[in-house]
């Protein structure tokens, strides 16, 4: 694989007025969440639930199915219901792709809105609307292309290589902890 699937965890934040604004659409990731959290379910024959999923997101059960909707109208998640019902891959995990997920849970919502309300007067008034259209476009297709080169295979892989550094960095710190305890 070799590639970072995503870079950092913090959210974008504006601020108005002294009041902070979360600026990042979170439904990409979430959704993602949650069609990976099915695949490692699904493989360690697990059931997932809109419930738990709602739990492990600390979010709702209605925002889950929300989102589920979607993902299942695209052939990436089937749902069931009943007391046996939940939540599975409707395809083999190497063949979802997660430009598939962006598509379907972001729509034609396009990554910034460009400013058309300001006057057009001058090098900058007249040409920034064009320009902030380029630039999205070509933002966008940046982030279509990587996603679509990714699946929820690789991306399950990578969280196992992650966790693994997580649990070495881990155990070194504690290592680390214990000798400055005993050298004390």
């Amino acid at each position: 694989m070799g590639q970072k699937i995503c870079g950092g965890s913090r959210r974008g934040m504006g601020t108005r007025t002294g009041l902070q604004i979360e600026m990042i659409d979170t439904r990409f990731s979430t959704a993602m969440q949650i069609v990976i959290s099915v695949a490692v379910n699904d493989e360690a024959g697990t059931r997932t639930t809109s419930q738990s999923l709602a739990v492990a997101l600390d979010t709702s059960s209605s925002f889950v199915r929300k989102l589920l909707l979607p993902l299942t109208e695209a052939n990436i998640l089937v749902a069931s219901v009943g007391g046996k019902g939940g939540v599975r891959l409707a395809r083999p995990r190497n063949e979802i792709q997660l430009g598939e997920i962006y598509a379907v849970v972001t729509g034609n919502k396009r990554l910034w809105a460009t400013r058309h309300e300001i006057p057009h007067e001058g090098l900058v008034g007249e040409n920034i609307g064009d320009l902030s259209e380029y630039l999205c476009d070509r933002a966008e297709q940046a982030v279509v292309d990587m996603l679509g080169s990714v699946t929820v295979e690789d991306s399950v892989a990578e969280l196992r290589r992650l966790d693994v550094e997580r649990q070495k960095l881990a155990a070194a710190e504690t290592s680390a902890a214990d000798r400055r305890d005993a050298a004390e």
